[in-house]
């Protein structure tokens, strides 16, 4: 619960405080890579943690995962350029990429079937707390003694819970011979790198139907292929295909593809809107954010306590038109709407984002042996994290294609993003900024809104059963011999 609220204020308060980031060190085009490089390599390692977790023990993997994310967090706030801070913060993920899926884990490993939604309801309600927490604290950090200090604040909690794991938590390993995936592992890494780069690079710099840029695109896809090919041969894959042929993994893994996008987009773009439409300070957009936090654990305790009387699948259908109706709210809030109207969106958005998220993990635990628990509940993470990668990417080529579009090159962003020299700006000048980041990310909240839709459809594919129908058998003796 500690890591969880670890990961909390990493998620929120980082967020809040990233607009004040690029109007200190500058780089408004390098904006998405600060999120993409956390989620690339957070997102590319959460598979091969998982194997790691089912072979080499649970403590010991999280104890590596949390060194790295401090160490991370604590270059980052020395950080005096924005490709330092990408670098370090590419460090920090690669640490994140075993914390939240080993956390998650253990709570599977500790509880039963039938005791996994009231504790993932109880994990949901320190996420509650601490996202509070965490956009209040990043603004006011931010505004009161420096952004660095919102990198700073996680080393406390970070330590706290490998103290706590070492104390308390016993484990049997069984040791036997091990081969790791490294092919497969850099195979993948390549390929969704490469394409991030397009998303971020290639495409402002040369242009979509360059030779260059469909290059790019091409050895990413091969990279793809080469991930395939050697998960398939591997003795032990990082990534094993054959749990996709479950329905109920290969559903949730979709679904979590939408989830990433809607969760990581409106954590990017949201303060944005906020400090640089609203004119809001550091403060301002993380209250704006703090909403989805709330109704997030509302919706996910929601879910905890109910899955195992109506299944899974009503849930997530829910969970999705949610979403849908949030982030189309977000596509019509404008510089005369305020911040209620974001604020109201986002709690919607979080109830979406809650219904969606515990059916998708729990399902996937229950479906597979504990052997395989780590991996599975890492796949689950993968999918969320890569969609909320290549769609933060994709979505800040966008909105940077617009500015370049719609302003002149004497309007200076960084400017702009500062709640105290944008008053300085001239009014035609300043205008021109808010209109045209109001339009660009009105396109990045309609295309959330269009993944949205995609998930109600994703979600009425979901199979139809109980919360026992859908478990493996190993999962159904423990729950018999629980009731008996």
């Amino acid at each position: 619960m500690l890591a969880m609220f670890l990961a909390a204020l990493e998620a929120t308060a980082v967020g809040t405080a990233m607009p004040t980031v690029v109007a200190d060190l500058g780089g408004m085009a390098k904006y998405s890579w600060v999120f993409s490089a956390y989620l690339l390599a957070s997102t590319t390692t959460v598979p091969m943690y998982g194997k790691l977790a089912d072979l080499y023990g649970r403590r010991k993997i999280f104890t590596i995962g949390v060194a790295l994310f401090l160490l991370g967090a604590a270059l980052a706030g020395t950080s005096t350029t924005p490709g330092q801070l990408i670098a370090y913060r590419a460090l920090q993920g690669l640490g994140a990429g075993a914390v939240m899926p080993v956390s998650v884990t253990l709570m599977a490993d500790i509880y039963t079937i039938q005791e996994r939604g009231r504790v993932q309801g109880l994990f949901s309600g320190v996420w509650a707390v601490s996202s509070i927490i965490g956009p209040a604290a990043g603004g006011l950090i931010t505004d009161l003694l420096s952004w660095r200090w919102v990198f700073y604040i996680n080393i406390p909690f970070g330590l706290a819970s490998v103290a706590g794991l070492f104390l308390y938590y016993h484990e049997e390993i069984h040791r036997r011979e091990h081969r790791l995936d490294i092919v497969g592992t850099l195979s993948l890494t390549g390929a969704i790198a490469l394409l991030l780069l397009t998303l971020l690079e290639g495409s402002e710099s040369w242009g979509w139907v360059d030779p260059r840029t469909i290059a790019m695109v091409a050895v990413s896809g091969i990279g793809l292929m080469i991930f395939l090919w050697q998960e398939k041969r591997a003795p032990e894959p990082m990534l094993p295909l054959g749990l996709f042929m479950n329905p109920v993994v290969a559903i949730s893994s979709m679904g979590s593809i939408v989830l990433g996008t809607i969760l990581f987009c409106a954590a990017a773009f949201v303060p944005m809107f906020t400090q640089g439409v609203l004119g809001g300070t550091a403060i301002d957009a993380g209250m704006t954010l703090a909403p989805m936090s709330i109704g997030w654990p509302i919706a996910s305790t929601t879910a905890g306590w109910l899955l195992y009387r109506f299944g899974y699948r009503p849930f997530t259908i829910a969970g999705a038109g949610f979403g849908a109706i949030g982030c189309l709210m977000l596509s019509g809030a404008s510089p005369e709407s305020g911040r209620a109207a974001v604020m109201l969106a986002m709690f919607i958005v979080g109830i979406g984002l809650g219904f969606m998220s515990t059916p998708y993990l729990l399902s996937v635990q229950n479906a597979v042996p504990r052997s395989q628990r780590g991996i599975a509940t890492s796949s689950v993470q993968f999918f969320r994290t890569i969609g909320g990668a290549i769609a933060v990417a994709a979505l800040g080529a966008v909105l940077n294609a617009h500015l370049a579009e719609h302003l002149s090159s004497d309007v200076n962003v960084n400017v702009a993003l500062n709640p105290d020299e944008r008053m300085q700006m001239p009014a035609e000048v300043l205008n021109s900024f808010v209109y045209a980041l109001d339009g660009g990310l009105t396109t990045v909240y309609l295309v959330m809104a269009g993944m949205a839709v995609i998930g109600v459809v994703v979600a009425l594919l979901f199979p139809k059963g109980s919360v026992e129908h859908h478990a493996h058998d190993e999962v159904k003796t423990s729950a018999a011999a629980t009731r008996e």
